[in-house]
């Protein structure tokens, strides 16, 4: 980032460059920068610009070198005078675009004292400053050139002479403390010759050096209990341990150092170049340092962080001047000017103080001469802020007629009309300032905006780039660009934008936030934990950041840790439905039952609140599953979801408006759409329908946009498919053009809306008929798919007005079932996991948020009237164990009757079966893959169905393996068959013996069977579709 300052009189421009940060960094400390440079005589500026960039400024001071400033006043010593320039803004006007103009009030003419440092005391107010000629420290005087008030102990006499080049000061509580000099000589020029380690502090208060063998010490300060200064010959900045009578260096800086300032927990240095010939600047340490850093002497400043000692940002000047001097910190100041005496600015600007009571009649009330669009433009921002629209526009209005080019007006007037939803006057004012000023980048930020909330992201990219090349530090305009480019589905260009948004400015929560969610999408939950951690710290109220980092724990397992950050949520937004939703599904996952109820009760109406206020709700659909809710409730939810995927589809994505025939030729093309396509559930039931389609009637095609593990499963898909895709690395647009184009006829979704499911993409509506099938096991509520396949059991006829797809009534078991998969054939003991050598083992390997109060305590009861016999269960959270276990202890069991089995091998997993004797199925969302293992490594089933298709499955799996005599119609008989079977050892061995000989020979397992059914689905749905008319219900028979 280059920035010239404007001066008429200069013949060599000075160029400012600074580190990217920089001016972030200024505004986020609220503060503009004033610097001398004796060398070249300046007094310069550094602030923000309207349009944030930098604002420099300068005027000329004969030989400036020693600045302090106060809220309205800057003190400037200079050849022969010391300068006080006043501040003759209110805080609500502007002088041409800038805050605070400084204008030469007062000079005391001091003769060449040689004025290196000045301040003012507290008490006195007065003018105290070093006089390096004098060597001492004086005051200003209206008869005489100063008032010397002390001198060092070591000089004999005030005379004209530079002995030992006094030159720094350092106030304590507001008075004088600690001065410097670069040796304690007493002749004439005698520092010279002590400058390499000559240099000491000097105490005012007791007269006594406290440090020496310092290098032409210079700008002393006390800050934050410490007496930092800068050592200047050899480079380095740092602080005196008075206890040690030493110096402490903290950060190197390459230059001659001189001039130091704080703001925050930040140090501003001043670096000028060498000197020439003068042998002044030469043959000190600091040659010999910048020669082992291999680094060149630099005129600039340094901002150093004081905790860390590290440099964060840094401006260089290039040019006319190779020297700096003093600096002062303006705080609360964003663009300061100062008048000079080379132009007619300062005859022209007038300023009286209020009109005295005695003369007010005679005196006209004129108010300072400042621009009168600059006036006019602050009244009407005043009035913006103060959410006065109409009177704001007005004033605009009025200005813009005054002055047509006054962009910033038009800009105002944009961002007016935008917030009231007039989006055409909006861009007409917008496009405006940017005929005034092409490089407005608030303008071209805000059609990035609007083109957003249109749809036409391409529209934006290009806005949002137009603003980040007006201004190279619009970490805003990045942030904005990447979320465009996450609508589009590219993450890893999108994470690119947010870093660059984060390096521009650091302190920038909304950008570290969407970093850590790109993470997460992208399975980085590490790196994903640190930026949302990050955003809090910077807004200690981001919601959005608390929930995120709460699921991210939560995906880690963590789950005590993320149900503490959700309540940190809930705390600080009581009624957050989004934390209220996750902290209760982290209930759920970990069986904290104690205010389950309650919650349930809350939970549905919040979300009822959200469906009537048509927002997205926090609840999702498949949290509805696993819940006590109604097929209707969840119907209400899963349609308000599509409707959310769609809205956002259209914000990102342009429509495709795909093109699909009613006709084919060749091969019906079956389409399967998933993310898990690898060691996974899924994989376990579907890998054998793959290769047992029938390839003279269907070519099977699988696109896969989940990671590839490496799996045997994966292997075996991919080289059973006739072509298998991975478009993990394809845009939502992309993935549905891929899939358009290669003309798949029937395109199966194996995701619906589970975790990391692509919706988006059937969305697009790719393939003429699209089908919910498998892991969803409900209604998606969306227009975008055409069926559902499911059973006579699971979707029955009957439940039709429950699913917004077509139903598919399969003849057996809606779930595909691999027959091939392998049981461990290692030997498997009790002890080995857990479990009692004798007793009766109940199990239930499904996960703990399906398991629930009601069917629990069946449970405990089964136990209570079975002596000796135990549960196990599967758990991969210590929480959900330690909480199941008090449970059971307050229904009168042993906790220790709970035995907990954790992740295994698959092969491991099904050999494992055989140490229980009985499964016990959940009550909302039955064993599923979890049921089919069972029943496939021998242990039999019981199940009580319930009204929804989740709770149905179990009866499914019965049927189609023909043990009908294991589904029951309530919980006591539940129960009752339970604690029969547990007693009847030899009728359990009789169910068992049963299911032995049914496995083989019964649909469940026959997957051939499964696969032609499904074939003859697929059949049925094209004939449909050929024909010219809208699906239907299918039922298929055998």
């Amino acid at each position: 980032m280059n920035q010239s300052t404007p001066n008429t009189n200069q013949s060599i421009p000075v160029e400012i460059i600074a580190s990217r940060n920089f001016i972030d960094w200024l505004e986020s400390q609220q503060i503009s920068l004033a610097f001398t440079t004796y060398q070249s005589s300046r007094l310069m500026f550094l602030g923000v610009n309207p349009h944030r960039g930098m604002s420099g400024f300068e005027r000329i001071f004969d030989r400036a070198m020693g600045l302090y400033a106060t809220p309205e006043r800057i003190y400037l010593s200079s050849r022969y005078q010391i300068w006080q320039l006043d501040n003759v803004l209110s805080s609500e006007q502007l002088y041409d675009g800038y805050d605070k103009l400084y204008i030469p009030r007062i000079s005391y003419t001091t003769g060449d004292l040689d004025i290196h440092d000045l301040a003012i005391e507290n008490l006195s107010k007065r003018i105290i400053f070093i006089s390096t000629m004098l060597n001492c420290l004086a005051t200003v005087s209206d008869r005489h050139s100063c008032i010397p008030l002390w001198k060092p102990s070591f000089i004999s006499a005030l005379v004209n002479e530079d002995r030992c080049h006094l030159n720094g000061l350092a106030l304590v509580d507001g008075k004088a403390r600690y001065v410097t000099a670069c040796s304690q000589s007493d002749v004439v020029d005698g520092w010279r010759d002590r400058r390499q380690t000559g240099g000491c502090v000097i105490d005012i208060q007791s007269n006594e050096v406290i440090a020496t063998g310092l290098s032409m010490p210079h700008s002393p300060r006390f800050y934050q209990g410490k007496l930092w200064l800068l050592n200047a010959g050899t480079g380095y900045f740092g602080y005196i341990d008075q206890d040690k009578g030493i110096f402490e260096p903290v950060t190197f800086c390459p230059g001659f150092l001189r001039g130091l300032a704080f703001v925050g927990n930040y140090a501003i240095v001043g670096l000028s170049k060498n000197r020439g010939v003068d042998k002044t600047f030469s043959g000190l340490i600091l040659d010999d340092n910048l020669m082992a850093k291999e680094a060149d002497p630099r005129c600039g400043l340094l901002i150093i962080d004081l905790k860390t000692g590290e440099v964060v940002h840094w401006i260089r000047l290039e040019g006319e001047v190779t020297e700096l001097y003093d600096i002062q910190v303006l705080e609360g100041v964003k663009r300061p000017q100062a008048l000079g005496f080379q132009n007619d600015d300062i005859s022209k600007i007038i300023t009286l103080d209020p009109i005295s009571p005695l003369v007010g009649g005679n005196i006209a009330n004129n108010q300072p001469d400042i621009s009168p669009a600059d006036t006019l433009y602050q009244q009407a921002y005043t009035l913006q802020k103060q959410l006065k629209l109409e009177e704001a526009i007005a004033l605009y209005q009025q200005l813009i007629n005054q002055s047509p080019q006054y962009a910033a007006a038009w800009h105002q007037l944009g961002v007016i009309m935008d917030s009231l939803g007039q989006i055409d006057q909006a861009i007409l004012a917008y496009k405006q300032a940017l005929l005034i000023n092409p490089n407005y980048a608030e303008s071209h930020n805000n059609l990035g905006i609007i083109a957003v909330s249109k749809g036409d992201l391409d529209e934006a990219i290009i806005c949002f780039n137009q603003a980040i090349r007006s201004d190279q530090n619009y970490a805003f305009a990045e942030n904005n660009l990447g979320l465009v480019l996450q609508m589009q589905d590219k993450l890893g260009d999108a994470g690119v934008k947010f870093q660059e948004a984060i390096r521009k400015n650091p302190n920038y929560p909304e950008a570290h936030f969407n970093l850590g969610n790109v993470l997460q999408l992208q399975g980085k939950i590490e790196e994903a934990i640190a930026y949302f951690q990050t955003a809090i710290k910077l807004n200690p109220k981001y919601i959005k950041a608390y929930n995120s980092l709460a699921l991210a724990l939560g995906r880690q397992d963590k789950v005590e840790t993320a149900m503490s950050v959700f309540k940190q949520a809930l705390a600080i937004q009581p009624n957050s439905p989004e934390a209220f939703a996750c902290l209760f599904s982290m209930k759920e996952m970990t069986c904290n039952w104690e205010t389950r109820e309650a919650d349930l009760i809350q939970l549905w109406q919040l979300t009822e609140n959200q469906l009537q206020e048509g927002k997205s709700t926090a609840v999702t659909p498949f949290d509805t599953l696993y819940k006590p809710w109604s097929a209707s409730q969840q119907l209400q939810v899963a349609s308000n979801y599509a409707q959310e995927v769609k809205r956002q589809l259209a914000l990102g994505t342009k429509p495709l408006n795909f093109n699909h025939s009613r006709t084919r030729s060749g091969r019906l093309k079956i389409g399967y759409l998933c993310h898990d396509f690898r060691n996974h559930p899924t994989s376990h039931l579907m890998q054998s329908v793959f290769g047992l389609h029938d390839r003279n009637n269907f070519e099977i095609i699988a696109y896969s946009y989940g990671p590839d593990d490496g799996s045997e499963y994966r292997r075996r898909i991919a080289n059973d498919c006739d072509r298998f895709y991975d478009i993990a690395t394809l845009s939502i647009t992309e993935s549905a053009q891929r899939i358009f184009h290669d003309g798949v006829h029937i395109l199966v979704d194996l995701m619906g809306y589970i975790d990391k499911a692509r919706t988006q993409i059937l969305a697009l509506k790719p393939a003429p008929i699209q089908v919910n099938y498998l892991v969803y096991p409900g209604t998606m509520g969306a227009d975008f798919i055409d069926y559902i396949i499911g059973d006579a059991i699971v979707t029955p006829p009957e439940s039709a007005d429950d699913f917004t797809e077509k139903l598919v009534i399969l003849p057996d078991s809606y779930q595909a079932n691999d027959y091939q998969q392998i049981i461990s054939s290692k030997p498997v003991t009790r002890s080995h996991y857990g479990l009692p050598e004798s007793g009766f083992v109940f199990c239930c390997f499904n996960h703990t948020y399906k398991i629930e109060p009601q069917v629990f305590t069946v449970w405990m009861q089964i136990l209570a009237n079975v002596p000796g016999s135990v549960l196990w269960l599967f758990s991969r959270v210590a929480e959900a164990e330690a909480n199941l276990r008090r449970e059971a202890q307050a229904r009168g069991i042993e906790g220790d009757r709970l035995i907990f089995a954790h992740l295994q091998p698959k092969p491991e997993h099904l050999a494992r079966h055989q140490l229980a004797d009985l499964f016990l199925d959940t009550l909302y969302y039955n064993a599923h893959t979890t049921g089919s293992d069972a029943l496939w490594a021998g242990l039999p089933i019981i199940t009580c169905p319930g009204a929804t298709f989740p709770s149905r499955v179990g009866a499914s799996l019965l049927t189609a393996i023909g043990l009908p005599e294991l589904i029951t119609k309530n919980l006591e008989e539940y129960k009752n068959l339970a604690i029969n079977l547990a007693k009847s050892p030899d009728k359990l061995q009789e169910i068992k013996q049963k299911l032995a000989q049914n496995r083989l020979t019964y649909p469940l397992f026959d997957t051939l069977r499964f696969t032609r059914n499904l074939e003859k689905a697929y059949r049925t749905m094209w004939d449909i579709y050929a024909a010219g008319k809208s699906p239907e219900m299918i039922k298929i028979a055998n």
